[in-house]
């Protein structure tokens, strides 16, 4: 009983990690976003960029701002913090209305969903994976080593992985 009493991350923190726990809500998120034909380029999701609003995840807070990183705005609760993202990417009642009830039904679903990986967390992955092949490259033109060629050679391995995952979980090649 005690715990339908607790609210936001803490009732969150204690069903799973979260940190893997946004990488879900982001999914949702990104899905109701994409049915209704927003551009990336208006919204990032776990990253500040200046001409979108951003919904990132900190320190025991969810934080919301608007274009040009202005009228940030933190929340200790997941719904509350998805309302005022909605509201200020739709800027429209009934639009807000209608993606943050998607997103309610959705989030019904988490359980189902968290058995496989989570698109946006593979994605990252994939991204943070390449940036680090790219830089050890550039490193080796510069300076080859044995310990660089290794890592390579690793990271390689691992990306290939990843992108395997990604192809067999949603059918998505990157």
């Amino acid at each position: 009983m005690e715990d339908t009493k607790r609210c936001g991350l803490e009732a969150l923190e204690k069903t799973t990690e979260i940190s893997e726990f946004k990488w879900y809500i982001f999914d949702i998120i990104n899905e109701g976003l994409e049915q209704d034909g927003i551009e990336k380029s208006k919204f990032s999701l776990d990253k500040k960029k200046a001409d979108a609003v951003c919904f990132t995840v900190g320190a025991g807070s969810f934080s919301i701002c608007g274009k040009g990183g202005e009228a940030v705005k933190q929340h200790h609760n997941i719904y509350h913090a998805v309302c005022d993202f909605f509201n200020r990417i739709y800027e429209n009642e009934e639009n807000t209305e209608n993606a943050v009830t998607r997103f309610l039904i959705r989030t019904l679903d988490l359980p189902a969903l968290m058995k496989k990986p989570s698109r946006s967390m593979l994605r990252d992955q994939i991204n943070k994976c390449q940036e680090e092949i790219d830089a050890l490259e550039e490193k080796m033109q510069k300076e080859p080593g044995k310990k660089e060629e290794t890592m390579l050679s690793l990271n390689k391995v691992y990306l290939k992985g990843l992108k395997e995952k990604m192809e067999r979980n949603f059918g998505e090649t990157i």
